[in-house]
């Protein structure tokens, strides 16, 4: 009788065995936002905080603060000890007067790249009311990404080890030839600045990662590629209130994952002096790169 008992317990709790993994809270780290120019400092808080609100009062995931003194590239690191799958970091720069655009972004710990990220204009925190309810249906919409260096097939993608860092190829756009590789070395001095190794390939002509990737990521030994173009537009040249606006388009190719990122680092930056608007948007677009591996 004893031994039947026991044989019924066993099999009432194989199926619950499996219920933890199936049942555990996804965990989300998030980080204080970089902001630049005239934004208020508050903000880099305060956008955050409120997204981080919303999404604990929804429930279903367990929120980690991150801690402001943490360094971008430490943020993978620190997301993945706290048992996160992604973390949730951004920017800010200001567009015009007291409007703002806020790039909010989620990072995969696994494999560094962005799974999704979203640019938003507003001018108040009323304005971005919402975004936590956004930020949880893409936490729970999303397929779990692959372990680093591994295919979605589940093939291995073996490339030689790289450096911790990034290799800035050559930008493109309308822009003139000077102000490309102003933009250039703006993206490079932007990275150094934050902590990571940055290359540039000089006098190198236009290079498509989607064809000389692979053979990029081993000249360079480079963790990551980044690509992109620059478009500027110059309003009122002859009036003393004349602006220039410098939009930048990122992407940043995995050397390991032999994958671009889910989404390009689109960035506007307003400025009187064209080339402090471009070292503007490369300094907005880099704040939201994630760490290279």
């Amino acid at each position: 009788m004893l031994r039947r008992l026991f044989v019924a317990l066993a099999a009432l709790l194989v199926p619950f065995c499996a219920l933890p993994s199936l049942a555990a809270t996804p965990v989300l780290v998030v980080y204080p936002f970089v902001v630049s120019g005239s934004v208020p400092p508050e903000l880099a808080t305060e956008v955050p905080d409120q997204v981080a609100a919303e999404i604990a009062a929804l429930g279903g995931v367990r929120i980690v603060r991150g801690a402001a003194s943490a360094k971008p590239a430490d943020y993978r690191a620190a997301a993945r000890a706290a048992g996160a799958e992604v973390y949730f970091s951004g920017s800010i720069a200001s567009v015009f007067g007291t409007s703002y655009s806020v790039i909010e972004q989620l990072v995969s710990t696994q494999s560094g790249l962005v799974r999704w990220s979203v640019t938003t204009h507003f001018r108040t925190l009323d304005d971005i009311r919402g975004d936590g309810g956004r930020v949880r249906d893409v936490l729970f919409a999303g397929e779990p990404s692959p372990p680093p260096g591994i295919a979605a097939n589940g093939a291995s993608l073996v490339t030689p080890p790289p450096m911790s860092g990034y290799a800035v190829l050559p930008v493109t756009g309308s822009a003139s030839d000077g102000d490309r590789q102003l933009a250039v070395r703006a993206i490079v001095e932007a990275l150094q600045q934050r902590g990571f190794l940055a290359v540039t390939l000089s006098g190198a002509g236009a290079i498509d990662p989607a064809v000389d990737g692979a053979e990029e990521c081993t000249t360079t030994k480079a963790q990551a590629l980044v690509v992109g173009s620059l478009d500027t537009t110059r309003v009122d040249a002859l009036s003393p209130t004349a602006q220039t606006t410098a939009h930048i388009a990122l992407r940043t190719y995995d050397c390991r994952m032999h994958l671009f990122g889910a989404q390009a680092t689109v960035v506007n930056h307003i400025a009187p002096i064209a080339n402090d608007a471009i070292r503007g948007a490369a300094q907005d677009a880099v704040s939201a790169f994630p760490a290279p591996s």
